[in-house]
């Protein structure tokens, strides 16, 4: 390969990895994103639970958050085979690996055992689901690309099922 296609392959992943980190970082759970930023975001929000749920698969203590963890797995696989066709539709460039800040939460969860697992798994669910929930209900009424709505609109009622999940395990897990 010639040295001047190798740095311009260079710059372009530069450029794309920028992206992904600004919308992975700097966007607020409830804002209106670019549909690049927003693509971004639901494909780092998918691998980051479904790692994290396969960790839970594994790791997990309890039977109920286990079938959970198995669940999240199944729908976010799929809802990340949904964004990377939209990205292959939109012709956008996607990263592959999760953000820092998921990154700390993989690190964070690998550290716990047994019940202090499953209250941290279930802990982190909750709060990226209600993130997710609000950008999710942001974007499917208001963002300016109709295919990016349609993806939003598509995912919620699966996001706010696993968000109720979430919720009663944490429930059951910290009486």
């Amino acid at each position: 390969m010639r040295k001047g296609a190798m740095m311009s392959r260079s710059v372009k992943l530069a450029a794309l990895v920028a992206v992904v980190l600004a919308a992975a970082g700097l966007a607020r759970a409830g804002d209106v994103l670019t549909k690049e930023q927003f693509v971004a975001k639901v494909i780092d929000c998918n691998l980051t639970e479904k790692d994290l749920a396969e960790r839970a698969v594994k790791n997990a203590q309890s039977a109920d958050v286990r079938r959970f963890a198995e669940q999240l797995v199944k729908d976010h696989t799929k809802m990340n085979e949904d964004a990377l066709a939209l990205a292959r539709e939109m012709k956008l460039g996607v990263a592959s690996a999760v953000s820092k800040e998921h990154k700390e939460a993989l690190v964070k969860l690998t550290a716990a055992k047994g019940a202090d697992f499953d209250r941290e798994f279930v802990r982190f669910m909750v709060d990226s689901h209600e993130k997710t929930v609000k950008m999710l209900e942001a974007n499917a009424k208001s963002n300016d690309s109709p295919q990016a709505r349609k993806l939003a609109a598509g995912a919620l009622p699966t996001v706010r099922e696993h968000l109720e999940e979430a919720r009663k395990l944490s429930k059951s897990l910290n009486k």
